[in-house]
């Protein structure tokens, strides 16, 4: 922006001066900007009817195109505490029998009491640690080995001594079970994550530590899932243990392969960071070559640390030069640092993955012998502690089981089970609620109120969508009232400007010729007649009609009332002849209403279809209104470029006129100084 200083030597103001010789040429470029504003303003107003438009024309209107939308069924149920029902348009009108055997259930283990040796409440927190739990009875190596199955999946467990009941609850939740343990009631509480009988879960031990693990902890339950799967490895054949066998090689061993495959992408990720980081390092004192490990990077830690903490104490005597010059020091030492434990994170997970990716390819290169071994060992330490868990007597006899089961219902004397409480059958949706001896009914019919709302819910869309473009045709003028500049809302409050732009902006589509043409077309369709099996009815024939014009609120001549609508008030004491005829004749009803929203759809999708001026679904010239705003932004820029040009024209001469008037002034005063 240029800074002109004007006016010293004739004591003009010649901005004022100039802003009035240019004014007319502002006004024009004024003019264009309140025109392009205006315009976008239209074209706001204009995407916002547009969306309603949209949303008529493909939701109601085009679901009402089809039977499918009014074929309405309604199931009553004799005793609604027993079950709910839902019916779709396939459920058999009818009565039907239905009776609520068992409800499904997730599966549920309340451990008992954990007490102290003198038979005291506990006071075991989430960071105790097992091995300091009253009878934990630990031997071998001191690590507790279980396996918790649940939805077909078994999932091994291994603890030592030192892991806490923090860590023994994530593992169980890994496992697929909800776990936590109660610090007040010192009790553990395991459940399966859903209903159902197949999400039951199951909690075994695989060796003598984990069955003295679990009765000490108090989750030691000989329940159906747990002894099924102890009799299963009890009962195991020679060829069962060989594809068990088999089965846990296999699995090990693509573990193994995965574990190497992410151990390496970690290495290389990390050693990336690594290198990335050194390329933006400007750090001196940062050699790659000596941060290669994590022992490297200890080395140097200790020795810059202490380096830095000598920096921290001043000398006496210090100069403030000498100050300055330790404390740039001791800043730089401290950004060292932090590089350095940034680089000690990357080094380390390096590590660790080149340690797994180590230990995983000596299992597989060992063709998979010390897997197999391993596995092996195993199950014969399950099979041994199968065996004498089944003959135990040690288990926590006050902890409680309650094991997942599936619902289980008879419909018209057929048994059906589900893992949840809700059965879809035959068009319905049943869901039971509680259990029960006795039988009850479930009467299915056409649902009448369902097919009238529908019809409801149409023509009030309709009027909302009709009632709006009336409003915006019928506004009133705002003649008079332009878009303010600048300069004119600085003269003007707040609320002044607000309500001058509202008058503006409520009348933009006043008289729209575009939006006279898209509600006319919508009328015409509400006003034509349908023939079903013979007879042409019109809505008036099913009691839908405006109001008479002189009774109509404002802007609502053209929308629609249903007599005998209890919601209208306008109608509500009218015959309700929609009703009837929805009850004494569905099909005619519904074929009308269908005739009638297939012919709105066909005619706003003619007004929705694209052309040179509209894009595909828009009822206005969106084309053309984008076209004109370009057009405003080009005018306007050119308009501007006059204006510069001008101004500059002017400043120019004024220019001229002060420097003459300068050197006027000059020579006047060497005249006088001569003359004395």
């Amino acid at each position: 922006m240029t800074i002109r200083i004007t006016g010293m030597n004739s004591g003009l103001d010649t901005e004022s001066i100039i802003t009035e010789l240019v004014s007319a040429q502002s006004a024009k470029k004024n003019s264009l900007v309140k025109a392009q504003t205006k315009l976008s303003w239209k074209m706001d107003a204009w995407k916002t009817l547009n969306s309603k438009i949209y949303s008529f024309y493909t939701g109601t209107v085009s679901d009402l195109r089809f039977s499918t939308a009014y074929a309405k069924k309604k199931t009553t149920v004799s005793n609604s505490s027993v079950a709910s029902v839902i019916a779709d348009a396939n459920a058999t009108d009818g009565v039907q029998t239905l009776k609520v055997n068992k409800l499904a259930k997730s599966g549920y283990l309340t451990g008992a009491e954990l007490k102290k040796s003198n038979g005291s409440l506990a006071s075991y927190t989430s960071s105790t640690k097992l091995k300091d739990i009253e009878g934990m009875q630990l031997g071998g190596d001191g690590k507790i080995s279980l396996t918790l199955k649940t939805g077909g999946k078994s999932t091994d467990i291994s603890l030592s001594g030192d892991a806490t009941i923090a860590e023994l609850t994530k593992q169980l939740k890994n496992a697929g079970v909800n776990a936590s343990f109660d610090e007040t009631y010192q009790r553990f509480f395991i459940s399966s994550t859903t209903t159902g009988k197949d999400a039951d879960f199951s909690l075994t031990a695989n060796d003598q530590n984990g069955f003295n693990a679990l009765s000490a902890l108090g989750i030691n339950v000989l329940d159906t899932a747990t002894k099924s799967e102890y009799t299963r490895f009890a009962n195991m054949s020679d060829a069962d243990k060989a594809a068990y066998i088999d089965a846990q090689v296999q699995a090990k061993t693509e573990s193994a392969n995965a574990a190497i495959t992410a151990a390496e992408k970690t290495i290389t990720d990390n050693q990336k960071l690594f290198d990335e980081f050194f390329e933006k390092n400007t750090d001196p004192e940062l050699v790659k070559d000596d941060l290669q490990t994590s022992e490297q990077i200890k080395t140097y830690k200790e020795k810059l640390t202490a380096y830095r903490d000598g920096l921290k104490d001043a000398p006496e005597g210090e100069t403030e030069e000498a100050k300055a010059e330790r404390e740039e020091k001791l800043k730089a030492a401290e950004a060292t640092l932090k590089s350095v434990d940034t680089l000690a994170g990357y080094v380390s997970k390096i590590e660790s993955a080149q340690q797994t990716k180590a230990d995983n390819e000596v299992l597989v290169a060992n063709n998979s012998a010390s897997i197999r071994n391993e596995v092996t060992q195993d199950l014969e330490k399950r099979i041994t502690m199968a065996k004498t868990a089944l003959t135990s007597s040690a288990y926590s006899g006050q902890a409680t089981r309650i094991e997942g089961q599936d619902a289980e219902i008879e419909l018209n004397n057929a048994t059906f089970t589900s893992a949840a409480n809700n059965f879809t059958i035959n068009g319905m949706t049943i869901t039971a609620l509680t259990e029960s001896s006795d039988t009850i009914t479930l009467t299915t019919a056409n649902d009448y109120d369902g097919i009238y709302d529908t019809i409801k819910k149409f023509i009030k869309g309709y009027n909302e969508l009709i009632n709006e473009m009336d409003k915006l045709y019928n506004a009133d003028s705002s003649k008079g009232y332009e878009p303010l500049t600048s300069d004119e809302k600085k003269e003007m409050s707040d609320s002044e400007i607000e309500d001058w732009e509202k008058k503006i902006k409520e009348s933009l589509l006043r008289r729209d010729s575009t939006l006279s043409d898209v509600s006319s077309a919508m009328e015409e369709v509400m006003g034509s007649g349908f023939t079903v099996g013979g007879k042409t009815y019109y809505l008036s024939s099913f009691g839908i009609n405006t109001l008479g014009y002189f009774t109509a609120a404002d802007n609502e001549k053209h929308a629609y009332h249903i007599d005998g609508d209890k919601d209208d008030s306008s109608t509500s004491g009218n015959t309700d002849i929609l009703k009837t005829m929805i009850t004494n004749e569905p099909k005619t009803v519904i074929d009308f209403f269908q005739q009638l929203n297939n012919s709105l759809y066909t005619k706003l999708t003619e007004k929705m279809g694209a052309n040179s001026m509209r894009s595909i679904y828009k009822a206005y010239n969106d084309k053309q209104m984008k076209q004109e705003y370009d057009d405003y932004t080009s005018d306007i820029a050119e308009q501007e470029e006059k204006l510069t040009a001008l101004q500059d024209k002017w400043y120019r001469k004024f220019s001229a006129m002060e420097t003459a008037l300068a050197k006027l002034s000059s020579k006047t005063s060497a005249i006088a100084g001569l003359l004395g």
